[in-house]
């Protein structure tokens, strides 16, 4: 077996993505160096997840911090890749100064690239829209492109991308850890919940920022009106941002009920809300492939959520596991809703389903192969050439 020397650059030490490079530089064929542009941004709250199972590096450079986006100039890189003849370069994305700039210094160096990319049709932000004409270019002419599903593969391919140049390797979590967490908390069911203040009510649950794009307004509305059918039903949204208080008013304001608001929580005491909780909803309004989703599936829960969530087919069997609705369509949602709360025979089998299909498409594994298969193609590729 070859092994190939790799460098990935990606933009801050996100701890959901330590795993996944843990487990390349595991790989007998990857030899793999990781260079972020940073530590962190200013806007999370996680804690940085050091390791020494992986060898990184975080260059030296500058962030400009433009409406809460990040754009990280990282001019070091140039050293990093001109010397260390590495066999291909895999990039994370294609909006930062570094990872363009990388780009075309490998070009010069006739270096291997692959472009890791998550977007999809709907689900270009305001800052991959203003550098599109660049992203097509590079979409173009990567010599592979990694994605985390199926929309997302159609997206590039439309862009321009040879279909057999795009490999995918899905978004992953330690599911191991999530269900082993939440099926040990599942046995103090009862007891989490009067802690919490719960009671005996139907649990449905929000995880994520509460900003404009998650659609939490509609998410409050919706369920207001489910109230009128299902009383034994409470919401739990865990979660900060610009838009907590205004919430946290409207709920006061319209006199909505059994809705509880936690704010940040640690990943422990979130495990134990999922552990608790009958459903899980993210009406998101645009996500390109939202990890909340495969968080609350390893805890077997059913899920809601909008077709602006660029992994939502993929991750959603229609009526087997939860629902995809129309974003901002407040009445969908209340009935998938209602459907999936009211029958607990239901529920629990969607739960079941959930956890089948995030165990069956949604490893770490699966994710490994995905980006060994892009490496070894675009290496045998600039050989062959």
């Amino acid at each position: 077996m070859n092994k190939y020397k790799v460098a990935l650059v990606h933009n801050i030490i996100a701890p959901y993505r330590v795993p996944l490079f843990e487990a390349l530089a595991r790989h007998p064929a990857i030899d793999l160096q990781v260079y972020y542009c940073a530590k962190t941004h200013k806007n999370r709250r996680w804690d940085v997840l050091e390791s020494n199972a992986y060898s990184y590096t975080v260059l030296p450079g500058i962030a400009l911090e433009v409406a809460g986006i990040a754009y990280h100039i990282n001019p070091s890189i140039l050293t990093r890749l001109a010397t260390n003849r590495y066999d291909c370069i895999i990039l994370g994305g294609s909006a930062d100064f570094t990872t363009q700039f990388s780009f075309f210094i490998s070009n010069a160096l006739k270096l291997p690239v692959i472009l890791w990319s998550e977007m999809f049709e709907r689900g270009e932000g305001s800052l991959a829209k203003f550098v599109a004409p660049l992203t097509r270019f590079f979409i173009r002419n990567a010599d592979a492109l990694i994605v985390p599903g199926s929309r997302s593969r159609d997206f590039h391919i439309k862009r321009g991308a040879a279909p057999e140049r795009v490999f995918i390797a899905p978004n992953t979590i330690n599911n191991d850890a999530f269900f082993a967490k939440s099926s040990a908390f599942k046995q103090r069911e009862e007891q989490l919940k009067d802690d919490l203040h719960l009671g005996n009510n139907t649990i449905v649950l929000f995880v994520g920022e509460l900003n404009e794009r998650k659609g939490v307004r509609s998410l409050l509305r919706a369920f207001t009106k489910l109230k009128s059918e299902r009383e034994i039903t409470a919401l739990v949204v865990i979660g900060d941002g610009e838009l907590k208080s205004e919430l946290i008013q409207l709920v006061s304001n319209e006199s909505m009920t059994h809705i509880t608001f936690t704010g940040w929580i640690s990943d422990e005491e979130k495990i134990k809300y999922y552990a608790i909780a009958d459903l899980f909803v993210l009406p998101t309004l645009y996500d390109l492939c939202p990890l909340v989703l495969n968080e609350a599936m390893a805890c077997g829960l059913p899920i809601i959520t909008t077709t602006a969530a660029g992994c939502a087919s993929d991750m959603i069997v229609e009526g087997e596991n939860g629902f995809i609705v129309e974003p901002q369509n407040e009445d969908a949602l209340r009935e998938a809703i209602l459907r999936i709360v009211q029958d607990d025979e239901l529920r629990q089998k969607m739960g079941k389903k959930s956890y089948e299909i995030l165990t069956t498409r949604f490893s770490l594994d699966n994710a490994v192969n995905g980006f060994v298969d892009a490496i070894q193609f675009a290496c045998d590729s600039a050989s062959s050439q």
